[in-house]
């Protein structure tokens, strides 16, 4: 959902779906770096049980859903009328509504999670207070970068 509300195409489909099948091929080689380091890296290293666990299974998740979405814009891309029936529904405007209002809800959930989560995890673990607050800064740095990007473009 959030490759369909970023890469737009420029109101061209089929220059969307391209850009999917890219996005896709860029997620299966994170995937399989994630496999690479699982087998190279993990095995040697002092990593708890857990820690190793989400080297596979973010490695599988990420490869399986990379996979996913290419076979299924290679079809749309090679299948014109089932490419014609996507279009139509992933632009009513209904469905455009929905997927933009579930971001900004997703957005707004995610910036006051992570800043109620600062609060409880600052005593616990700087580490892991560096790494929230740096999500935190990653998000609005990338809100304000894109609001000017996007004033400047539309």
């Amino acid at each position: 959902m959030l490759i369909k509300t970023i890469l737009t195409g420029n109101g061209d489909y089929s220059a969307c779906l391209r850009q999917r099948r890219w996005a896709a091929l860029a997620l299966l080689a994170m995937g399989l770096v994630g496999f690479l380091c699982w087998f190279f890296l993990v095995p040697d290293s002092h990593l708890s049980e857990h820690a190793r666990g989400f080297y596979l299974g973010a490695a599988s998740g990420i490869t399986a859903g990379s996979l996913l979405l290419l076979i299924r814009t290679q079809y749309l891309i090679t299948h014109p009328q089932a490419q014609r029936k996507t279009k139509i529904k992933e632009t009513d405007e209904r469905e455009l509504h929905i997927t933009r209002s579930a971001a900004q809800i997703a957005g707004g959930l995610t910036v006051f999670g992570v800043a109620l989560s600062l609060f409880i995890v600052l005593p616990l673990s700087m580490e892991a207070y560096y790494a929230l607050f740096g999500v935190m800064v990653l998000y609005c740095l990338t809100f304000l970068f894109s609001s000017l990007w996007l004033s400047k473009k539309l």
